[in-house]
């Protein structure tokens, strides 16, 4: 992998993973391809709630034993106070940080203040303030308050659903074919405003790898990235919808050179530096992202 890409945890695909998987520690300890750079533990609605602290002290065990961890690492606990316990039992060097689920306002400054602003934090959006104008603002200011912690947040596509009256993915459908579509695109327009990135919701119709592929490709018109798969057969065709079109990157090269003139014509089209830089960038960074992840395609499981 590129490590000059300081963010690629941040930018790049990340693999659900129930905590009490019977291979947990083969998956942690990096003994099998999963074409992802990074893992979402999960402690929470991926196991039953008897079943949580056993797997907490499980994966402290796993963690523990390990010398040498080569993806970057984030667990989700279900509430706050998994999260004190986790705190003072894994090995911090180990983990990269915590995942907040079902966040609000109040979660997040809290969990921030019971991490000692030691640990990243991912908050997922998929409370009701998610769904609501002022509380879609509020999310996006409690997020980028603490800029050292949080640098993204994921937007949590099942939770949404339910909100909204116990819905469900229809088959064949991209999110964006749904209700969940509309409540992304405010979400987006609410944090706009934030350096704070929005990661792509997941696709949980794990056979449906062709709709998965048109929503990928709708994630990165949004600007949306970092899609968290639960499959690595889906992780392959995150890392395959990262490829730029030739022709938008060509745009995108041409409007990053600093010798070109403020406005081009080029593929039948205007192109604005001081409009179209961020876009520019960001495409450059996603054709990065892809061409790094050609060696982690090699042995992906099907």
């Amino acid at each position: 992998m590129n490590r000059d890409l300081s963010d690629l945890p941040m930018l790049a695909p990340m693999l659900y993973v129930p905590a009490d998987r019977p291979d947990l520690a083969v998956l942690l300890g990096g003994q099998r391809d999963l074409g992802v750079c990074s893992l979402a533990v999960c402690l929470e609605d991926a196991l039953l709630p008897e079943n949580r602290k056993a797997a907490a002290i499980e994966l402290c065990r796993i963690l523990e034993a390990l010398k040498f961890v080569p993806r970057s690492i984030f667990i989700r606990p279900a509430d706050i106070d998994t999260l004190e316990w986790l705190i003072e039992h894994l090995p911090p060097e180990h983990i990269s940080g915590f995942i907040l689920p079902k966040a609000t306002v109040a979660k997040i400054h809290l969990w921030v203040e019971r991490s000692a602003g030691l640990h990243p934090l991912l908050p997922i959006l998929e409370s009701r303030e998610a769904l609501d104008p002022i509380g879609r603002r509020e999310l996006a200011q409690a997020c980028a308050a603490h800029p050292s912690l949080i640098r993204g947040a994921r937007i949590g596509a099942n939770d949404l659903f339910s909100l909204l009256g116990g819905l469900r993915r229809p088959p064949g459908r991209t999110i964006y074919e749904t209700p969940v579509g509309r409540v992304i695109d405010e979400l987006l327009e609410a944090f706009s405003a934030h350096p704070i990135r929005l990661c792509g919701p997941v696709f949980d119709r794990i056979h449906d790898l062709d709709t998965l592929t048109r929503e990928v490709r709708e994630d990165m018109e949004r600007g949306l990235q970092a899609k968290t798969a639960v499959t690595p057969r889906q992780a392959q065709v995150i890392w395959d919808g990262y490829r730029p079109d030739t022709r938008e990157l060509e745009e995108a090269r041409r409007i990053l050179d600093p010798e070109a003139p403020a406005v081009l014509g080029l593929n039948g089209g205007m192109l604005e530096r001081a409009c179209h830089r961020a876009w520019a960038s960001r495409l450059v960074i996603r054709e990065s992202l892809y061409r790094a992840a050609s060696v982690m395609h090699q042995g992906v499981s099907r």
